[in-house]
This record gives structure tokens, C-alpha cells and sequence, in this order.
């Protein structure tokens, strides 16, 4: 009874769920992917009941309608605007006292309220200026969603119910993705002090994870609509509800003893959680729901529980699409696998992109309102754990088997997106006009098959690339002659490279890679494996003839149980040996160890590289970006960035060029003249004897801790100091050629230009495949980790801080302004930064 009494404490008499006349307690335990205890739940549910006089009569509501008019609705918007003219002149509206905004928006700065606070009967009337307003909108650039939530928040009257629908169909990312986060966030925050919902409306490509913590904060629906009749439907069924009797809004506050509650109304298809007060608003008068008060206890506590354990419970279902909407995406997957529903937790464990985020949300509010769906799912008495190998795992199985498997090109190039710009041959003259190189390349190959490529993970980005070479030759537009020989070179037998992303930025963007397989042992692994598919069906006998399907979209991206090497000292190793490689290659620009400088001059105009790699010029598709973006040629994405630092030094972005610091902190003469060379590079000073010394400063340098570190190895370099730092590096990859020449140097002894020019690119060679060899190990595997789950490795329990936080812990730090918007993690001796960045791309090619 003491229990019942804290509870019935919590409500408010006004504007509050009914005290608790139905009090079920359960209890669950939360479960990882490994089917590893992770935390421990006390359940209460608690009914909602209201009086009769909590229903007031029929008053006067608000509908304010925001609509997306950014490049990327070019297509979409005139059928938007007929929708919208439909839906605003419905002759049911007639008895309707409702009140209509509409404000549509683009790029930051650009925001327009087209009518407000309108009576629904003057909008609806025959030819009104109000749908002729509608009719006049037109397409904009980027997407600033913001503004209009701002906007929306001062046509709110006090005492006037207020529904907002927001409709988008990208990212919110003007002026950048995290600042409109943080503005809408803040907004939210706002708006849920007054009486007011908002459903948002995900269409097409929209950041369905920012919608739906934006309709979970403000009681609200989050609706993806995937054209736009349902864009209709979700805007309809607001004004009906407006127009009829509608409960007034309630809070429900959280009092110490628990961690989180969620509501639930089947009528009213809600949903939504809080670990705060959770205000309900948008009900019926005759909507029914209940409150999920969810308290996390120990496992002594919870084994002396005697209460019944309630795993696929639709408490468990409700934590889960709670928490997704939240954005705790770790936790909401773990939720519904601690469900024992192998069927979900199987569908949506890879649940990260905002498709595969709207589906999973779908999926969970099914289990909630139709509850006899679970009838068709597999669900155990456990969490089922993952037979299936990871992404990962299949990468290093086609490595090593490579030589046994051809891929069919044209269902690779077909079924392929695009992740970034298109580029094309050629360059612009000063009219904008498309000169194309007066040399092509002609395939030798059949083009239908090719070699299994060579993969790569990306060193900051959750992203793996396919690169697949190619046999070509050389031929002139003019009249397909073709090119043999260059400056004595044979050229008729070089390579062109592709790169096809496999998974970008945590998304499978290959769902599969039509194969065939020359081996039989190879395909008895693979089959093992349960990777290859023939006609729709598992993979059963070998035929070399026979094409296959590796699906790639069905398995995991990472292990779940993976364990990372710590990454101490991991980025002053790396920073000090691109800093000598940096020098190296600077050294090597206009250099080749092999051919003299009127030969690389010939391989240049026949737009060939020194190692004979084909250089054509090339240019985007389009002349004006913003052009691009508002005709929907081109669209944007957000791109989250994983870079590892110190405490001093954020990133390998802050380092300088070897040249630039050379003319930025050094003074290069001529050895012999004692001439000063003005602005002095490595690639020109190599045929010279020189001699180095430190530039005076002026007041307005500013030295930074990047400056401190590079000098240190410019100085040991260039012979200036001897710290030992050099000598450690070279002696580390084996460089131990171009280290005794540098010994000679810094005895003031001659050396040959081209013994050295050779020992450069060998130590260059080296430090390379060094550096790629850590990141292999140390970096990429936590950089793809991080950015497929969104989360920092349990083991190195990193508590996240902003650029504001991190900055005043270390002062040194400097911050760009993605970066000033990101998050920050302190792992041991480094700085994990997770930052997101705009990134556009060539839509359907």
C-alpha cells in the first residue's frame, strides 16, 4: 500500500493522469546482441483514467503546417502543393473552429509564413488568396528546418491548442547538421511549456531520427510518408482530430525512484518516453492509454523480486520504441532482442541509417497496437545470438580467396549509388564550356566480369571501398589511333582504378555482389558461411559456370562482443611519421627515380603520372552547385567523422604541409652565394646545396603545439638539432638507406642527388605501409565501429563532452566549426572526436 501511495503522489489534480486504480508490477532484464545481461528492470504500470469534467467543450485549435521547399523536393513540390490545396478545401472543415498557418522553408535565412491564424473557412473558400499563396511556392537550396520551428513558436497563443506538423524530406543541415540539431533541440525544449503537439512527417530521404525524437519530445507521431498521398493522410488525420472534443494536455512527472516511463495509447497510436515529466497532449476524449514506469535495479535486488518476469512484454516493446525515438539506439536494440523476438531482433540489428531507423520504429509500434503480429514471429526463450559471420569477417575471406572469384560488373554498376559527386572528363574554359582531354581509354577486358578488388576501410569514416582494377589502352579522340610507347615507355598494357563504396558511413550501400567462383573449396566455405544465393535460394551445389549472390546486407557490420587495442601513444607514433612523410614526398613532387624530367614532362601531356597512372583531367557534371541542388541533380547527406587525437593536438588535419612549414618557420640560402631563396619548397631546393636556419618570427605568429612537434622533426631533419627522433622513425620502418645518406648531410658530406632521390621514395614507401599497417590494427576497426553503432566501445568507458568542455580541459586543442559542433571522447592518452560533415552527391547515378 506505500508503493501505491508514492505513486498516486505523483499526479498533478489539474492537467494529470487519474491516481493508479490498476497497478501490474513485472520485472525484465535488458540483454546485449551476445546475449550478456547488460541491466535489470522493475516494471509498474499505472492506467490513465479521467473524470468526466476533464473533457472541456469544443474550442478553437490552431493547425500549423511547415512544409520542406529545399532543392531536393524540385520534383515533389507541385504535387505537395495540389495535396495541400485538396486537403485545405474539404467541405467537412465547415464546422470545424480551427485556425491555419502554413510556413514552408530552404536554406538558412529563407523562411516564409504564407498565411496566419486563418479561420479554415476563409482558407477553403473558391480561388482564395490563401491557395493562391500555395500555389506560388517554389524550391529553394539547402534545408534549415529550424527557422520554421522558431517561427511556428510565435503563432502560438496561450489557452489554444496548437498542433504543429512539421514535413521534411532531408537532413536539417543550414547552416550545419549540428547546429540545427542544437536549435531544434532547444525549440522542443521550449514548446513543451505550452499546449501544443507536433507530428512530423518523414518523406522520402528525411532524417527520420531527428523527427522522431522531435514528435517523441513534443507528443506527438512520427509519420514516414513514402509519397505523397500519405503526406495527405498524416495532415488529415491532425485537422480531424483538432476539429472534434480533445482532451487537454497532462503531465506526468518521474519522481526519484525510477528512471524512465513511457506512455502508451493504442486508440491514439502514441507513444512516448521521458526521463523527466512526460507531458501528453493530442488525446481524444475517449483515447485511452497507460504509463510504463520503469525502475533499474541491481541483480541481487531483482533476483529477490518475487514478481512475474515479463521479457516479450509489450513494456519491453514500449522501452524499446521509446528509447529509439530518444535517439539511445544501443539501448532500443538491445530492448527488442531482450524481447526473445528473433524475428525483429534480427531484422533490425543493423538498424543505423534513417531508413533502416523508420522501418524498426514501424515495426515496434506493430508489436505495440497489433499485438497478435508477434503470433507470426519467431520468439524464443532467449536471445537468439547471431550465427552469421560479420561484414568484416566476409572482407578478409575475399581477400584471401580473391584469385577464385570474378564479379559481374554490370549488375555491380546497375544496382550502385553513388555516395559522392560525379565527376567527368574534361575541363572548363573560361565560358563554362566542357574541353574534353584529346586522349581516351579503351577497356581490354569484355566488361562483363572483373577481378574480385581490393578493399579498404576508411581511416575517419564508418566506410568500406571496393577497388577494382582494370586493364585499358591508350587512344587518341580524334581517330582511335592507339597510344604504344610515351618518352620510351610501353603504355599499351596499364591499369585505370574504380572505386565502388561497399558501406558508407555505417550503411550498406551493396546489398549484394553477383559472383562466380572458380573454386570449389572456396565455394564450400562460403556456403558454409550461409553467404551465397542462387535463383532466391541458399547456394547448394558448385558450378563453375553458375553466377551467385554474396549477400552483403543481411549480415552484421561489426562484432557485437569486439574488444579494441587501446590507443595510447597510437597518435603521436603516427603524427611524427606522417610528418617525415610528409617531407619525403614533398622532396619527391617533380622527382622519379627512374625517368629525367623531360620524359615525366611526356608522360604529362599524354596525361600519364610518373608511376603511369592515368591523370585525365576532370570536372563535375554541373556549372553552379546551387543550380545542381535546386533542380534535385545533386543532394546532400550528413557524414559523420571519427579523427583520433591528443590532448594538444585534436587531428592529422592541423599538421601543415611539409613546404608550408618550411617557408612558415625557416629561411633556406644558397650554400655557396649565401643568397636568401624566396619561398623555398623541397622538390626545388633538391638539385641545390643549401643551408637551413630558423626564420624571426613576427608578433602576430602564432606558435601552436603543432608548430612544437613539427619543429622538433624539421629541425633533427634538416640537420639543425639532433634529437634523435628522425633516426627513430626510419630505423623503425627500415629505412636504414636513406638514413646513412642523411647522416652524410648532416656531416656537411656530398651526397649523390640520385642515390638519394631513390633512398627518398624506398623510406617513403616504407613509412607508408607502416602507417597503414597501425591503422589497419589500431584505427580503423574502432573508427568503423564507432561510426556503425554510433558508440564508443563499453571497455573504454569515454563519457562524452562538447568542443566547449573538452577545450576548457585542454587548452591547446583548436576547433574548426564542424568540429566546434561535435562530440568529444577522452580514451587513455587520446581524443576520439565525432563530428558530422555535409556531403553532397549525384542523385541516381
Amino acid at each position: 500500500m506505500a508503493r501505491q501511495a508514492k505513486q498516486a503522489s505523483q499526479v498533478k489534480p489539474q492537467n494529470s493522469s487519474s491516481p493508479a486504480i490498476s497497478n501490474t508490477r513485472t520485472k525484465f532484464t535488458l540483454y546485449n546482441f551476445a546475449g550478456s545481461e547488460k541491466a535489470f528492470y522493475l516494471v509498474d504500470r499505472i492506467n490513465l483514467e479521467r473524470k468526466p469534467d476533464d473533457i472541456p467543450e469544443k474550442s478553437v485549435a490552431h493547425n500549423i503546417i511547415i512544409i520542406d521547399r529545399s532543392g531536393s523536393m524540385y520534383y515533389d513540390l507541385e504535387p505537395l502543393k495540389d495535396t495541400l490545396i485538396k486537403l485545405l478545401t474539404l467541405d467537412e472543415y465547415n464546422n470545424y473552429q480551427l485556425l491555419i498557418s502554413l510556413i514552408s522553408y530552404a536554406s538558412h535565412g529563407d523562411v516564409t509564413c504564407h498565411f496566419q491564424r486563418i479561420p479554415i473557412q476563409e482558407v477553403m473558400q473558391l480561388n482564395s488568396s490563401y491557395i493562391q499563396e500555395i500555389k506560388k511556392i517554389k524550391t529553394g537550396s539547402f534545408t534549415g528546418m529550424s527557422q520554421s520551428m522558431k517561427l511556428a513558436k510565435s503563432l502560438i497563443k496561450e489557452g489554444e491548442l496548437t498542433a504543429i506538423n512539421l514535413h521534411t524530406d532531408g537532413y536539417a543541415n543550414d547552416p550545419s547538421a549540428n547546429s540545427e540539431a542544437a536549435a531544434l533541440e532547444r525549440i522542443c525544449e521550449e514548446l513543451k511549456g505550452m499546449d501544443v503537439f507536433a507530428n512530423t512527417i518523414s518523406y522520402s530521404s528525411a532524417d527520420f531520427k531527428l523527427l522522431s525524437k522531435i514528435a517523441n519530445t513534443l507528443s506527438g507521431n512520427c509519420i514516414r510518408a513514402g509519397e505523397v498521398k500519405m503526406v495527405y493522410d498524416a495532415l488529415y488525420d491532425t485537422a480531424k482530430l483538432l476539429g472534434g472534443s480533445v482532451a487537454p494536455p497532462l503531465e506526468e512527472p518521474l519522481i526519484k525512484e525510477y528512471d524512465y516511463q513511457v506512455f502508451v495509447s493504442k486508440n491514439a497510436k502514441k507513444v512516448n518516453g521521458s526521463s523527466t515529466t512526460l507531458k501528453i497532449c493530442g488525446l481524444k476524449a475517449d483515447d485511452e492509454g497507460l504509463f510504463y514506469k520503469y525502475q533499474k535495479v541491481s541483480k541481487e535486488e531483482y533476483d529477490k523480486l518475487d514478481i512475474p518476469v515479463a521479457q516479450t512484454d509489450e513494456s519491453v516493446f514500449a522501452f524499446a520504441k521509446a528509447n529509439l525515438a530518444n535517439g539511445n539506439l544501443n539501448t532500443a536494440k538491445y530492448a527488442t532482442a531482450s524481447t526473445f523476438d528473433a524475428t525483429l531482433t534480427e531484422r533490425h540489428a543493423k538498424a543505423l541509417t534513417n531508413a533502416a531507423i523508420a522501418d524498426f520504429t514501424e515495426d515496434l509500434e506493430q508489436a505495440i497496437f497489433e499485438p497478435n503480429v508477434l503470433a507470426s514471429h519467431e520468439i524464443g526463450d532467449r536471445v537468439k545470438v547471431s550465427d552469421k559471420i560479420t561484414l568484416l569477417e566476409l572482407i578478409e575471406i575475399l581477400k584471401e580467396h580473391s584469385n577464385s572469384i570474378i564479379i559481374n560488373l554490370k549488375h555491380l554498376q546497375k544496382n550502385y549509388q553513388r555516395k559522392g559527386l560525379k565527376r567527368i572528363e574534361g575541363k572548363r574554359d573560361e565560358n563554362g564550356n566542357l574541353v574534353k582531354p584529346w586522349l581516351k581509354t579503351e577497356f581490354l577486358d569484355g566488361g562483363e566480369y572483373v577481378r574480385m578488388g581490393s578493399f579498404a576501410i576508411n581511416q575517419n569514416t564508418a566506410t568500406i571501398n571496393m577497388l577494382i582494377t582494370r586493364k585499358v589502352k591508350l587512344v587518341k579522340v580524334e581517330d582511335g589511333t592507339q597510344i604504344d610507347e610515351v618518352a620510351g615507355i610501353l603504355v599499351n598494357d596499364i591499369n585505370t582504378f574504380n572505386n565502388y563504396t561497399i558501406v558508407s558511413d555505417g550503411e550498406v550501400n551493396v546489398k549484394s555482389l553477383r559472383i562466380k567462383i572458380s573454386s570449389k573449396a572456396v565455394f564450400d566455405l562460403l556456403k558454409q558461411r550461409g553467404l551465397i544465393e542462387k535463383d532466391g535460394l541458399p547456394a547448394d551445389e558448385f558450378d563453375f559456370r553458375s553466377e551467385y549472390d554474396l549477400k552483403l546486407d543481411s549480415l552484421p557490420l561489426v562484432p557485437f562482443d569486439g574488444r579494441y587495442s587501446s590507443l595510447n601513444g597510437v597518435f603521436e607514433e603516427l603524427a611524427k611519421i606522417k610528418v617525415v612523410s610528409s617531407i619525403l614526398s614533398a622532396h619527391l613532387k617533380a622527382e622519379s627515380e627512374t625517368y629525367t624530367a623531360e620524359q615525366l614532362e611526356e608522360l604529362k601531356q599524354h596525361y600519364l603520372s610518373k608511376s603511369l597512372y592515368i591523370n585525365f583531367p576532370t570536372t563535375t557534371e554541373y556549372t553552379d552547385l546551387k543550380d545542381a541542388i535546386a533542380n534535385g541533380s545533386v543532394d546532400s547527406r550528413v557524414s559523420f567523422k571519427i579523427d583520433i587525437g591528443s590532448k594538444d593536438i585534436l587531428n592529422f588535419g592541423k599538421f601543415h604541409s611539409a613546404n608550408k612549414f618550411l617557408d612558415r618557420l625557416y629561411e633556406v640560402y644558397h650554400q655557396d652565394t649565401g643568397e636568401k631563396l624566396d619561398k623555398p619548397t623541397f622538390d626545388a631546393i633538391l638539385e641545390q646545396s643549401v643551408i637551413f636556419g630558423h626564420k624571426t618570427l613576427s608578433s602576430r605568429t602564432k606558435v601552436t603545439k603543432v608548430d612544437d612537434l613539427m619543429k622538433l622533426i624539421f629541425d633533427d631533419f634538416l640537420g639543425l638539432e639532433n634529437n634523435g627522433i628522425v633516426t627513430d622513425i626510419l630505423s623503425k620502418v627500415g629505412a636504414d638507406s636513406l638514413l646513412r645518406l642523411l647522416q652524410a648531410k648532416w656531416k656537411g658530406e656530398e651526397v649523390k642527388r640520385e642515390e638519394f632521390v631513390v633512398a627518398l621514395a624506398s623510406a617513403n614507401e616504407r613509412l607508408e605501409a607502416y602507417a597503414e599497417k597501425v591503422y589497419s590494427e589500431k584505427v580503423s576497426p574502432l573508427v568503423f565501429y564507432i561510426g556503425s553503432t554510433g558508440l564508443i566501445p563499453d571497455e573504454m568507458e569515454a563519457k562524452a563532452a562538447t568542443a566547449n568542455e573538452i577545450g576548457a580541459k585542454y587548452g591547446n586543442l583548436q576547433f574548426s566549426k564542424d568540429e566546434q559542433e561535435g562530440m568529444f571522447f577522452e580514451v587513455g592518452d587520446c581524443i576520439i572526436s565525432v563530428y558530422a560533415k555535409n556531403e553532397y552527391f549525384t542523385v541516381g547515378k
